[in-house]
């Protein structure tokens, strides 16, 4: 039994490592069925089999220690949500599907699927046709989840596609709200943390490479 309870957990693992490898995060899974998540060479933090991220306090000294354990909380919980799904949905039954992909969500005539293969999960936004026996105009996004969920939201009508920014144009927010912090004298103390919030949730949804390429900014007369 406890055999049979190790193999159902191994793909969680084996997706979790892979995941947060794609986030730019050193990630290992070693012999003790434990993730090794590290930064700069040095152990930050450990994921088990349960998703159960451990660390230790000592070990978060800074801003750039708290943003990577932050991506691996969020990567871990990714995971795990699209796992579970895959395990519980339907399987997409198509006219002419060359792969056995599972329903994660549907609406009108739209549908996200997914699916596991030997190289981690694989995301698609399709349309449905013929009736619903049939789908085209797929969109695929690979390991992408999020992205792939952000893409079915639009295409259902779920969200108006002019209410999302791209990650360059989340940049550009964020640099104005440094600039402002640090340059605008006239600012209320309401108004810097609001523009604190906005640094704050722009960091957690942007990746670490687009975070450590911050241009400065001058003011000009």
């Amino acid at each position: 039994m406890n055999e049979e309870k190790a193999m159902q957990k191994e793909p969680f693992l084996r997706e979790t490592e892979r995941q947060l490898r794609m986030a730019q995060v050193e990630a290992t899974l070693e012999a003790d069925d434990l993730i090794h998540a590290s930064w700069n060479g040095k152990l930050l933090c450990t994921v088990d089999v349960n998703g159960i991220v451990r660390f230790s306090p000592d070990d978060i000294r800074g801003a750039d220690e708290d943003r990577q354990l932050q991506t691996v909380t969020q990567t871990v919980a990714q995971v795990k949500e699209y796992l579970r799904i895959m395990e519980r949905a339907p399987t997409l039954k198509a006219i002419d599907l060359g792969e056995d992909y599972k329903i994660l969500a549907e609406f009108d005539d739209i549908v996200l699927a997914g699916r596991m293969s030997k190289n981690g999960a694989r995301f698609v936004t399709w349309e449905y046709d013929f009736d619903r026996r049939g789908v085209h105009a797929g969109h695929y996004f690979m390991q992408l989840y999020e992205s792939a969920k952000q893409d079915f939201a639009v295409r259902a009508g779920l969200v108006e596609s002019q209410r999302l920014f791209s990650e360059e144009q989340l940049g550009v927010i964020r640099n104005a709200c440094e600039f402002a912090l640090e340059d605008d004298t006239t600012l209320s103390y309401a108004e810097e943390k609001q523009l604190q919030s906005v640094q704050e949730q722009i960091g957690q949804l942007l990746p670490e490479q687009e975070q450590e390429q911050r241009p400065t900014m001058e003011q000009t007369m």
